[in-house]
């Protein structure tokens, strides 16, 4: 894996964040998962004050105002820290795929403790073995806690296949816009719980 200077880890970021706010920020996803027979769903969700932590860096910075530094391009060498061999480094590597997660084919599953301390109780990943995300539960969304350069299938048990994705703006009753749907499945089919959940144009 490559080896990121501050400098490196200054242009990942400022990227990042640009899709981030334009593909994840105050968005909740809607992710429908079959679990054996039973269709599950997980509701996961993206703020400002999320995206410091997972870049992996260390600042002075309170989180919303890095995030702030970011878009405007101000955030510079001097405001951060980079760990040359910790996580940071992983996090970097994988962190320009992390807007892209939810509009893609992937995978969920529970956090497989095998002794690695994460503070995740379950990981979302995608297909290719490269980004699975650590998510929290919340009381109302589930939060962004971690990223690993990792196949989902090393993090969690069982693993669940993805059949669609739903979003919407954080504040809205429905969810308006379908994300990813999985190859010859059908929104129609969904459990009529799940189908009061989105706007009627989907349905």
């Amino acid at each position: 894996m490559k080896n990121y200077d501050a400098v490196q880890a200054i242009s990942i970021i400022l990227k990042a964040a640009k899709e981030y706010d334009i593909k994840l920020k105050d968005k909740h996803f809607l992710i429908v998962y079959r679990n054996n027979n039973a269709v599950c769903t997980s509701c996961i969700g993206f703020r400002d004050m999320n995206f410091l932590h997972l870049t992996g860096v260390k600042t002075k910075l309170p989180a919303q105002q890095f995030y702030s530094a970011c878009l405007s391009g101000k955030l510079s060498v001097s405001d951060i820290e980079v760990d040359t061999k910790g996580k940071a480094q992983q996090k970097l590597a994988v962190l320009p795929y992390l807007p892209e997660l939810p509009y893609h084919n992937c995978m969920i599953g529970n956090f497989l403790n095998s002794g690695i301390v994460i503070r995740a109780d379950y990981f979302v990943g995608d297909t290719k073995a490269v980004l699975s995300v650590g998510f929290r539960y919340g009381k109302t969304v589930d939060i962004p806690v971690t990223l690993y350069n990792e196949s989902v299938k090393r993090l969690s048990y069982p693993i669940c296949k993805v059949l669609a994705i739903f979003a919407k703006q954080y504040h809205s009753d429905v969810y308006d816009e379908c994300t990813y749907l999985s190859k010859n499945y059908e929104i129609d089919r969904l459990p009529d719980e799940i189908k009061s959940l989105l706007n009627s144009e989907l349905k």
